[in-house]
């Protein structure tokens, strides 16, 4: 019986809870913002925290593990994955939050590289294959169905189980895990740990994904930006001279010798931020432009996450016939007509142009990735192995923080225009308003600069309608109106006569007074009608201009970056020919 039976599915599971916590949260931090009451931007910390402590501790702990037992250290990563995520539920505030989604990381860091090395040190060469595809194939599926499963989730038992939900599938996972995975006895290797190599990969890792996920928020040239990138540099430069000198790296940069792993590596780097574009703006894109609800969102991107793991599956298989350039290649094409689709949804509610996009850049994600990733390894045993498994989830992750700072760059920059642009056209509609006075124009003006500030990086949800203003005339300011109109026509009629006011009798003047405030008040009456209807009508106008705005903002993002899949088919040659693997 293969040993490796029993083992797959307990490695499966950890792994795929611990890379959808990287994307579920994006569909219910509206939720979370409301229970907090805090701003969208301190909240993204809650996101940034998990992806940059992951990608951080990777590559040290793929190291540690090899010496304090990978067994054991993947199920104490379980344990603390688990806490991590009951802590994160039970957050009454951000602080907690951000502490508990901390834990949550360093759990999942310990989880995620030495799974792969236990799998395949407990399997055959022949089925080698299989196993990477499948372990790395759910990483990338957990990253598609995050934001799926959240709005399921949310939608029926309410954020906090988005979190709650890991704690008893991380419990059977431990329970299972003592039968078919030794803890006591287990084999450990005493290397000797690079501890100069490990600090110096954690200071490039994590100044380096800081600096992309927040350089749009502070600045891309501001003081702490620059310098976070002067230490990655720094760090890389002397990480690489360190780990060319030491007798034990913490990486073995003999990997870099290998076509394959070289092509594995960009390949990942890439499909991973194609993939991340996808899932950091179409959960805002549906709830926020389209209005749709989180549900409607999690199940419109459902068909990509169920083709991820379709095609990784199939492509494990089929990879040993069919050259490994051309399944590349065509992963690729797949992915640049998915982003061409998405540049190119119409405004209205039918999805299927959008369908059709999520099912071909799943298709193209499963290629690529399924691929490089066994290519990833195709070359290596014993630590090398492990340092493999290290790099390339580094580079996911890299691929995805990417994504972050790429796509936010510039669908803040479209945001900001669409703004502007919404807010010109407003602009222009209000001073069309023939019969509001300037004071009401000035004050209608002043309420959509508001409701639409250009300075502001959120998107202007077009869920809420923008409310129009009501114009009313007081009593006291119609009965003004008529006193007066009825003093004119009174000294009218006297001076018509040639008699002083005064010797008009009382009734003709009440039966004048009553005649010309009825007339007044129902002109009054008739114009606020028709002025609260013309102001109807142009919030509908300005809302449906917003919405336009909005929705070309997101879809030029991906119209914007459309070629660069096609670009990265020019990659393919660093590979080897399948028959040289």
């Amino acid at each position: 019986m293969n040993k490796l039976k029993g083992v797959l599915p307990v490695l499966l599971l950890g792994n795929l809870l611990c890379m959808m916590d990287v994307s579920i949260m994006t569909i219910v931090l509206p939720e979370i913002q409301s229970a907090f009451g805090e701003s969208l931007t301190e909240l993204s910390w809650a996101l940034n925290i998990y992806t940059i402590i992951f990608a951080t501790l990777i590559i040290p702990f793929g190291r540690l593990a090899e010496r304090f037992g990978q067994n054991k250290f993947v199920f104490t990563g379980l344990v603390v994955f688990g806490l991590g995520s009951l802590l994160t539920g039970l957050s009454p505030n951000l602080t907690w939050m951000l502490v508990a989604r901390a834990i949550q990381s360093i759990g999942a860091a310990a989880i995620i590289p030495t799974s792969m090395v236990i799998g395949l040190d407990l399997n055959s060469q022949a089925n080698r294959n299989r196993v990477v595809a499948a372990l790395a194939g759910v990483q990338g599926l957990a990253v598609a169905l995050g934001p799926t499963v959240g709005g399921i989730v949310a939608q029926y038992w309410g954020w906090r189980w988005v979190f709650f939900i890991n704690v008893p599938l991380v419990i059977l996972d431990l329970i299972v895990f003592g039968f078919v995975l030794p803890l006591r006895h287990e084999k450990t290797v005493h290397v000797k740990i690079d501890w100069l190599g490990a600090l110096l990969s954690m200071a490039l890792l994590f100044s380096l994904s800081l600096g992309l996920i927040k350089g749009n928020t502070w600045g891309w040239q501001s003081t702490t930006i620059v310098s976070l990138f002067t230490l990655t540099t720094i760090s890389f430069i002397a990480f690489l001279a360190w780990e060319r000198y030491t007798a034990h790296p913490m990486v073995d940069l003999q990997l870099f010798r290998s076509r394959n792993f070289n092509g594995a590596s960009l390949a990942l780097v890439l499909c991973n931020f194609f993939l991340g574009g996808l899932a950091v703006l179409l959960p805002t894109f549906l709830t926020r432009v389209h209005g749709t609800s989180e549900l409607t969102a999690a199940l419109l991107m459902t068909p990509y996450s169920v083709t991820v793991m379709v095609t990784v599956i199939l492509t494990s298989l089929v990879i040993r016939h069919v050259n490994n350039k051309l399944i590349v290649a065509s992963g690729f094409l797949l992915m640049g007509i998915s982003y061409v689709l998405l540049g190119r949804i119409p405004l209205g509610s039918n999805y299927r142009q959008l369908i059709i996009a999520d099912i071909l850049l799943g298709l193209g994600y499963g290629l690529v990735a399924a691929t490089a990733n066994i290519l990833a390894v195709a070359d290596f045993h014993g630590a090398r192995l492990t340092s493999s498994q290290s790099v390339a989830n580094v580079l996911r992750q890299v691929g995805m923080v990417l994504a972050i700072a790429v796509f936010t760059t510039l669908l803040t920059s479209n945001v900001t225009h669409a703004k502007r642009e919404t807010l010109a056209v407003a602009h222009t509609q209000v001073s069309r308003l023939a019969n509001v006075t300037a004071t009401q124009q000035h004050r209608l003006n002043q309420k959509l600069q508001r409701r639409l500030n250009p300075n502001s990086t959120a998107v202007t949800s077009t869920k809420t309608k923008f409310k129009p203003t009501t114009i009313t005339v007081s009593t006291a300011a119609r009965q003004q109106k008529a006193h007066r109109i009825y003093q004119q026509q009174l000294l009218s009629i006297a001076t018509a006569k040639a008699v002083p006011v005064t010797l008009i009798p009382l009734s003709a003047k009440q039966q004048l007074q009553r005649s010309i405030t009825i007339a007044v008040n129902r002109k009054i009456t008739q114009r606020v009608h028709q002025l609260n209807r013309e102001l109807t009508e142009l919030t509908q106008r300005i809302h449906q201009s917003l919405k336009h705005h909005l929705n070309h903002a997101f879809l030029n993002v991906f119209g914007v970056l459309s070629w660069l899949p096609f670009a990265a088919i020019l990659m393919v040659p660093v590979f080897k020919f399948r028959h040289d693997h």
